[in-house]
């Protein structure tokens, strides 16, 4: 017989997950990778945040389920494998026959590992100025030279140039140093993803223009290499735009090139609406891998590079292993692009998957590796046996029947609540549908007093064009082990929903994502499940901008919220950016300054007259994404109007917080702020924050 529940207000219960056991949580796992001369062995990184943050390379064979064959390839704390390109980084590594190649974050060089010697000291390679930046790097087999995408800093950040490069590696007899980079193409302003065909020269890559975003409009070019006397290549013959050409009238988002073992190039297209697989036939004709085009997603946003949801599957003539997703629901399958068949493969509760890489078990037995998680379990690094049907963790931990935490975890719902479209504010009323995960106060220890009901937490998400995910998260999970419920929203311009769903936000950012905000919370409260006088709201980036733009425009909603790292000006994020986003502004908003009064009318910090209730704002001071004057500003507006607020601002962070200590006390000062401005008192000992305008 279970023991009696303690009754006790919502938000005040006793939780085992602690900020420093969300902080070490925070460890992740990211990017994968099979070595293809060597199937056997896996490579991957993981961060850590009580390394400051670092990300440390390591590997081992796919099927040694003991660690005995680990190793630590950067241990190092000099080495942070890390690039700088495009801010968000990602690609940061490519492996062959052993040999690694890495970007190191200290310096943005480029590094070369040799795995198969004992001293395992990596050399530096390629021109070594820390104005230039790599990123998607792509060992070519001949071991002569690697591909890779360059941002050049060296006459300007908001226009650095990017090139895709050939990079020379040092062969027996070659003396040390740095090489000249062999620049091969860069006529766009960005770059991504290069890929070799097995079969012959030809390399492929994608590349898109201001004022798109990858997930907008971009090319995909496929052309062969010319090479020098020593076998690396000089320049590119015969480039062509084989999809997505600016001049074809066809706008679509075309990601992960990849080549079969047959010289096929395989993609993944929106053109249909929705990012869908396709190939390119002998003559240069497009395909659709499937039968028809089908409403679901293959692909997400590249934000990063490195992104793998997608691979040919080796030695099996037409098969390609592909997870695809309607909103909340992810599944896994084999594609066989002749008969447009998939079949799907059952799978242990995941409900996202990525960094797909397919290898080898030492018997010979093909096997996928990958990133995935689920609700009872964060993203780990797996196999999944195609030809048994089976799935082991390489790394990570499922939370069971006997772990500390069974019994405070809340298990996510998916919600379809009513919303609006613009215009708003007019009699013309265009009814619509947006989603949002919903997650109940859990806690096998405590419940709360008859007739009370929980505060809300609603989370805006980043980007804005990303996606809220049902993967179990330990910092949600801090919040409704405390007896606080959760909405995670996707709002309009959410991924997951084809590109209709994702352009709601166009050009509608402070807007679209407001409503839908709000209406979930509202949704959620005549539902009778949450306590409509005590939702608060948070989010960090553009989530942040969300959180701040619905206690300035829509103040009857929400009691309290937390802005990390976010944005309160569009004028100065649309003017100070990085080049990544610097026209992103245009499709969220309207063209600057054409449109600066747009602007001015959907930035918070113009409307601090509006604001009624208070705020929190936890910002990284070395943030080049969202700079630390956006979050000053605020704070010293809501001071002025006496309102209560809180401002903890980090050294040495920047767009996120990587540091454990800087995770731990930016959770706990939520907590804390949003007690007392709720009314309850943590069970947790936090120290104070201090808050202006506060009268106790």
């Amino acid at each position: 017989m279970a023991p009696a529940k303690t009754t006790a207000p919502f938000g005040s219960w006793k939780s085992p997950l602690t900020a420093s056991g969300v902080a070490s949580a925070s460890s992740s796992v990211s990017m994968a990778r099979i070595d293809a001369a060597n199937p056997s062995w896996v490579y991957w990184l993981e961060s850590r945040p009580q390394e400051g943050g670092r990300l440390v390379l390591l590997s081992k064979q796919v099927d040694d389920y003991s660690d005995s064959t680990l190793r630590e390839l950067t241990a190092d704390a000099r080495w942070n494998v890390r690039t700088a390109v495009h801010e968000y980084g990602g690609g940061a590594y490519a492996v062959y026959d052993g040999l690694v190649v890495f970007a190191n974050w200290a310096d943005q060089g480029v590094y070369l590992l040799d795995t198969s010697e004992e001293s395992q000291t990596p050399q530096r390679i390629a021109e070594q100025n820390d104005k230039l930046r790599y990123a998607s790097f792509a060992v070519h087999p001949s071991k002569k030279f690697i591909v890779c995408v360059r941002e050049d800093h060296r006459e300007s950040d908001i226009e650095a140039l990017a090139s895709l490069v050939a990079i020379p590696l040092p062969q027996p007899g070659d003396s040390e140093g740095p090489t000249k980079d062999i620049v091969l193409f860069d006529s766009s302003d960005f770059i991504s993803s290069p890929a070799f065909s097995p079969v012959n020269n030809e390399l492929a890559f994608y590349a898109w223009n201001h004022p798109d975003m990858n997930w907008d409009a971009t090319t995909l070019y496929c052309s062969s290499m010319k090479m020098n006397g020593g076998g690396v290549p000089e320049s590119l013959e015969h480039l062509r735009a084989v999809a997505g050409a600016p001049d074809s009238g066809k706008r679509e988002s075309i990601y992960q090139p990849r080549f079969d073992e047959d010289g096929v190039l395989h993609f993944i297209s929106d053109r249909s609406g929705f990012w869908n697989p396709y190939y390119l036939g002998a003559e240069g004709e497009i395909h659709l891998s499937l039968g028809s085009p089908v409403d679901v997603e293959f692909a997400g946003p590249e934000w990063a590079f490195g992104e793998s949801t997608m691979q040919p599957v080796p030695g099996s003539k037409f098969s390609i292993v592909v997870t695809y997703a309607q909103g909340g629901e992810h599944k896994l399958g084999i594609l066989n692009v002749a008969t447009h068949a998939i079949e799907d493969l059952p799978v242990p509760g995941w409900t996202q998957m990525g960094s797909f890489q397919l290898g080898k078990s030492r018997s010979g037995e093909p096997v996928l590796v990958l990133i995935s998680g689920g609700p009872s379990e964060r993203m780990s690094l797996f196999t999944y046996y195609i030809n048994s049907i089976s799935a082991q963790r390489l790394c990570g931990q499922q939370v069971s029947a006997q772990d500390p935490l069974a019994g405070y975890i809340s298990m996510p719902q998916e919600i379809a609540f009513p919303t609006k479209l613009p215009p708003f504010g007019t009699s013309e009323i265009c009814n619509a549908t947006a989603y949002a995960f919903y997650y109940p106060p859990t806690n096998k220890d405590f419940e709360g007093p008859a007739g009370e009901l929980p505060p809300l937490l609603v989370l805006s998400h980043g980007g804005p064009t990303a996606a809220a995910s049902s993967v179990l998260q330990n910092r949600i999970q801090y919040w409704t082990s405390r007896g606080i419920a959760v909405a995670d929203v996707n709002y309009g311009g959410s991924t997951g929903y084809g590109r209709e769903y994702r352009e709601r936000l166009y050009p509608h950012f402070g807007e679209v994502d407001v409503q839908d905000c709000c209406a979930a919370a509202l949704y959620l409260a005549e539902s009778g499940k949450v306590d409509r006088k005590r939702l608060s709201i948070m989010g960090g980036s553009a989530g942040g901008f969300t959180t701040l733009a619905c206690l300035a425009f829509r103040p009857e909603v929400f009691a309290v919220g937390a802005s990390l790292y976010g944005i309160s000006d569009l004028e100065v994020l649309a003017k100070e950016t990085h080049k990544f986003e610097a026209k992103y502004p245009e499709h969220l908003v309207g063209p600057y300054p054409e449109a600066r009064n747009e602007y001015k009318r959907r930035s918070p910090l113009h409307s601090v007259d509006k604001l009624a209730c208070p705020a929190i704002f936890l910002q990284g001071l070395e943030d080049k994404i969202v700079p630390p004057n956006q979050a000053t500003l605020m704070v010293d507006a809501l001071k002025r109007k006496g309102i209560r607020v809180a401002h903890i601002e980090f050294e040495g962070e920047q767009h996120g917080f990587r540091k454990s200590e800087n995770i731990v006390r930016a959770l706990e000062a939520q907590l804390y702020f949003f007690g007392k401005i709720l009314g309850f008192q943590p069970a947790d000992h936090i120290d104070p924050v201090p808050i202006f305008n506060d009268q106790d």
